[in-house]
Parts: C-alpha cells; structure tokens; sequence
C-alpha cells in the first residue's frame, strides 16, 4: 500500500465516500502530472460516470464510459489493485443498460436501472 501514491489512495476513500466529483478531482490533479497515464485516465472516468448517474445524465455517462473502456482495456486483468477486468465489465455493463437515445432520466427511472457503483478497491 505505502508504495501507492497518496492521491491515487485519496481517491478511492472518496470515491468510497460516494464523493465522485472530488474522487474525479485528485485522481486528475495526479494524472496532470503523467497525463500519459491511461489507467489514471480511466479510472478519472469512472468517477466521472459516478457523478453524472447520480444526476440522470445518461448521454454523458454512455460518452464516458465509452472512452474509459477504451483507456483501461490494455491494463486487464489487474493493475495497482484494481481488478480491470470487474471495470471492464461495469462499464460494458452501463452501455448495455443505459438507453442510447436518451439525454437524462429523472431520478425515478435511474434508481430502476440498478445500476451499482463500479466495484473498486478499498485500500
């Protein structure tokens, strides 16, 4: 664990927190520093789809979950604890779930889709 950066563990307490917006945020602030790093893009990205399923921002969350996959796919099975693999599978996931035509959907009919946080660590 201690060999872990200290924002990469501070965005999962966060994200863990159900604070997406701020997960998204410290995750960022340490890709800025390795903007070559796809994984921490990645990851950036879930948090963000995070944040727009908690507003029913379904175009936004299909967008991001699109190029997520596309920056996490080489990091499968595994990477700094993380199960790619499992992300993957969220993320396809919340493309086959959410409907493609549809910019938001109120509260309502979010909580109906059941779609659960992506599965990430705890450290």
């Amino acid at each position: 664990m201690s060999d872990y950066h200290p924002l990469y563990l501070e965005f999962f307490r966060h994200y863990h927190r159900e604070e997406y917006w701020e997960a998204h945020e410290v995750l960022e602030e340490l890709w800025q520093t390795q903007r070559h790093n796809d994984f921490y893009h990645g990851l950036i990205q879930v948090a963000a789809i995070m944040h727009q399923l908690k507003r029913g921002k379904v175009r936004g969350a299909r967008k991001l979950a699109t190029s997520a996959i596309r920056y996490l796919q080489s990091y499968a099975p595994q990477k700094d604890g993380v199960y790619v693999d499992q992300v993957l599978d969220w993320l396809t996931f919340c493309l086959d779930t959410l409907p493609d035509s549809v910019e938001k959907l109120d509260m309502d009919e979010m909580e109906k889709l059941q779609i659960a946080p992506c599965p990430l660590p705890r450290f």
